[in-house]
């Protein structure tokens, strides 16, 4: 029997390209993947999760996210159930067996994601390595019946609207915390209303960057197998990433050691970079491992799982694959090779 395919679009991606340009990009699917797909649209934030899920419980075999980097992290999200150990206090987990602390269970162990650049950006595209032209990213992954399993990076990180509610979610690319994350929340309130990305991208600077102050942080890695710390260091954080690719927006290749399948989260901290100074410590990560192994200026780090504990009492903002989810404290697991995807 043939697998089945489900193609879950974001008419709104690409500033509503996506949707104008409907009949072209099914042309092109329909060129590769065939005709017997079914296809369904986004309306609002969180239906591409529920969509992903619904169609996988139904035994869908095959999930297409057509979108953005938004959109791929919402369906990838729909691959699984998520289990949390319950009365969970991140600042206090020296006691808590890690492996029981975040659970994920597949709804369908024999699903592929398959994913194309369908965005403005398409940052995990790069981070993949696969081609950012649409046509020929189709063409790659229907050439063979290749497929990969690239780890899956899992998340538990304080609700901006409660003190003692979480959320929990998954995510492929990278999690920005402080100074990148913030500018993403602005700049995501902005596009809200003018539609446009680039303005949007620039105010959400503008407005950040000249005062953003660092924040006292405490940063603990641990290993899932033996439960114990690896590392603990307390810093001036300007900005944090955790990692599974190697690439965040605007082009920074800032997890230079990242490989998607190797089981580790790469973590970089950026310590003392108040306003502008940021820049130029990330022309410097750029340009290679020579640029990080100054720790007065930047942490790099790779463990299973890593806590974030800021000791300020400012909300400290964490965006997920491009999209704000929270603030910290925050917890990241990672889950080795969870997630098949077609290359």
């Amino acid at each position: 029997m043939k697998e089945r395919t489900v193609v879950i679009v974001n008419p709104n991606s690409k500033g509503g390209q996506t949707g104008k340009n409907w009949d072209s990009i099914n042309n092109i699917l329909k060129n590769y993947f065939g005709n017997d797909y079914e296809v369904v649209f986004t309306e609002k934030s969180g239906d591409g999760t529920n969509l992903a899920a619904k169609y996988l419980e139904q035994g869908f075999k095959n999930i297409i996210p057509i979108g953005g980097d938004g959109i791929i992290n919402e369906v990838s999200n729909g691959f699984f159930k998520i289990n949390v150990t319950k009365n969970l206090d991140l600042k206090d987990m020296e006691n808590e067996n890690l492996n029981l602390v975040l659970q994920l269970n597949k709804i369908n162990p024999e699903a592929t994601l398959i994913i194309l650049p369908g965005g403005t950006r398409n940052v995990l595209v790069k981070s993949l390595n696969l081609p950012l032209d649409f046509e020929e990213c189709c063409k790659t992954v229907t050439s063979s019946n290749d497929t990969k399993k690239i780890d899956i990076i899992g998340t538990i990180t304080k609700n901006v609207d409660s003190n003692s509610n979480y959320i929990c979610r998954t995510f492929l690319n990278a999690a920005e915390i402080g100074l990148g994350a913030e500018i993403i929340d602005k700049s995501k309130a902005v596009r809200e209303k003018i539609g446009s990305r680039l303005l949007s991208t620039f105010t959400g600077i503008v407005a950040t960057l000249p005062t953003y102050k660092s924040n006292t942080c405490e940063v603990i890695e641990r290993s899932i197998d033996d439960n114990k710390i690896k590392n603990k260091i307390l810093t001036n954080m300007t900005m944090a990433i955790v990692s599974n690719g190697s690439f965040l927006g605007g082009g920074f290749q800032v997890a230079i050691k990242a490989d998607m399948s190797d089981g580790l989260l790469d973590t970089v901290i950026i310590k003392n970079s108040d306003s502008f100074k940021i820049l130029n410590k990330l022309v410097n990560v750029k340009k290679g491992e020579e640029s990080i192994t100054n720790e007065n200026d930047i942490y790099y780090g790779q463990s299973q799982t890593v806590t974030l504990i800021s000791k300020d009492e400012d909300n400290v903002i964490i965006s997920v694959d491009g999209e704000p989810i929270g603030i910290l404290p925050a917890f990241f697991k990672v889950f080795y090779q969870f997630m098949k995807i077609k290359m």
